[in-house]
């Protein structure tokens, strides 16, 4: 698939010299750059290859072709944000209220976890607990979702591994 494959030699100088179009189009919009940045290089991207790839888009100036991918790809962030904030209250709407011995047990839990943590794994464990998604978690902290679910896998490895080894002391 081409959305995979890296930027051809061509494709990486002709969007280096035209990478100021993201700034001026999250700026043109009002929107943050480092909120927005990412998704609306994602849609650049794809106009630099399409660009270049299709000789009939070459009528349009390539900031026409770039604006409307970054917008598309702004879109679509928005939209599927919009479905995730949705599905994330209709969850708490209908969870029942907590109960006070189960918000206790999870943080002696937690408690526990921290004593075999480290400190990125502490944070994000951290932020799990306060409702954060990893994704969400994850870009707090400035890690690739992966990076984070490898370090709360291990960070739960470490965990069950430390309490084996207690009961086995009993």
């Amino acid at each position: 698939m081409n959305r995979l494959q890296p930027l051809t030699d061509e494709q990486r100088r002709f969007a280096a010299s035209n990478h100021a179009l993201i700034y001026s189009f999250l700026n043109e919009h009002g929107l943050d750059e480092r909120e927005y940045y990412d998704i609306a290089a994602l849609g650049f991207v794809s106009a630099v290859r399409r660009y270049l790839s299709r000789p009939e888009l070459r009528r349009y100036a390539f900031s026409t072709v770039a604006w409307r991918a970054m917008w598309r790809s702004i879109a679509v962030f928005q939209k599927a944000e919009t479905r995730r904030l949705k599905a994330e209250q209709s969850y708490f709407e209908a969870a029942p209220a907590e109960d006070p011995m189960a918000e206790m047990e999870t943080m002696l839990i937690f408690h526990d976890l921290v004593r075999v943590s480290g400190k990125a794994q502490r944070e994000l464990a951290t932020l799990r607990m306060q409702g954060y998604s990893i994704a969400d978690a994850s870009k707090k902290q400035g890690l690739s979702p992966g990076k984070a679910r490898r370090l709360l896998k291990d960070l739960y490895q470490d965990y069950f591994q430390s309490n084996q080894k207690k009961e086995a002391m009993t």
